[in-house]
């Protein structure tokens, strides 16, 4: 997932596009204040064509109420560029990894751990395939809240920078980068290790949060539920494939498989509107989706969302905070 130039490519020949495509462009260029001059005009619109038709078919298949739109922040960009947006690696066993107690509480017919103060302002993880990264800082900094009542910002980029048995930018697994906080004492302040959206050399800075471990959650959808309210936002993995052109609803898609993950993001709530959904926290920024969020369909393991839940244990919070 290492980082394309915007003028590595040449060469470029597309056949013209139509008068409607440059007229879409050119709103899309308008919106994002995006400027190109000959090769690569020529390349970003063959670009922005594909993803139009890739719109028009996600709208075509939806079986929720999504809105899918041309005019999202990455329209313009090439598959390979799309999926540095991305990040999880396949997923290895969780062989000697305890389960989550099952849980029989009585929930609210909605739920949002964002309102009630649990969750940090959207990140951006920008083009740099850390995803697992921000997954596992967003668990970490809500787990951390409900055990203590603090919520910290914590540092993606020392665990880019610092869990080996990852790959930075070229992916990981919230999973590893949980054990890999245990064993290594926690995790810093945003502030003391800020996040640069590219590999780094590890530094070493005082840890905010420590956890014992990490527990996975039932493949249930009830109990995925169950755990939410009772632990705080949950780190899964998903096929982010419909994702980049989302622009507002709950999302029910069948382009999206339910096996083949490609992107970390975090549970932080649910509720019905027309369709029961979870409210996800993803890390593409708050100008993408609905403020940063997208709501999919709930009941259906939609995109593969209940396959790796997976949450921190014994989370604990420094008294002295440098967040």
């Amino acid at each position: 997932m290492k980082a394309v130039a915007y003028s590595c490519v040449v060469g470029f020949a597309v056949a013209a596009p139509s008068p409607a495509v440059l007229t879409k462009f050119d709103e899309f260029r308008t919106k994002w204040g995006r400027t190109y001059s000959g090769e690569e005009y020529a390349k970003r619109v063959k670009f922005f064509e594909d993803h139009l038709q890739q719109v028009e078919t996600l709208q075509r298949q939806e079986l929720g109420t999504a809105v899918y739109t041309y005019l999202g922040p990455f329209a313009d960009l090439s598959p390979e560029e799309k999926s540095q947006r991305f990040g999880l690696l396949p997923l290895g066993a969780f062989a000697g990894v305890p389960n989550a107690p099952l849980l029989n509480k009585t929930l609210a017919s909605s739920f949002d751990w964002v309102s009630k103060g649990a969750v940090n302002p959207v990140k951006d993880q920008g083009q740099c395939g850390s995803c697992w990264a921000f997954s596992t800082v967003c668990n970490l900094e809500g787990t951390g809240f409900v055990s203590t009542g603090k919520l910290v910002s914590l540092s993606e980029q020392q665990i880019v920078d610092c869990d080996t048995t990852c790959y930075g930018c070229n992916g990981g697994l919230p999973s590893l980068a949980l054990t890999w906080s245990h064993q290594n004492g926690g995790v810093g302040s945003e502030s003391s290790y800020p996040y640069h959206a590219s590999d780094g050399s590890c530094k070493s800075v005082g840890s905010v949060t420590h956890n014992q471990g990490y527990n996975k959650i039932s493949q249930d959808e009830d109990q995925i539920q169950q755990a939410l309210t009772q632990y705080g936002p949950l780190s899964i993995g998903v096929d982010a494939t419909p994702f980049q052109s989302y622009r507002g609803g709950v999302m029910q898609n069948p382009s999206c498989s339910t096996t083949q993950l490609d992107h970390a993001v975090n549970i932080v709530g649910y509720g019905t509107d027309q369709i029961q959904y979870w409210k996800i926290r993803n890390s593409w920024a708050s100008y993408w989706g609905e403020d940063g969020y997208i709501r999919v369909s709930r009941g259906h393991c939609t995109c593969g969302l209940c396959r790796t839940v997976v949450t921190a244990t014994g989370v604990t919070v420094s008294d002295s905070l440098v967040v």
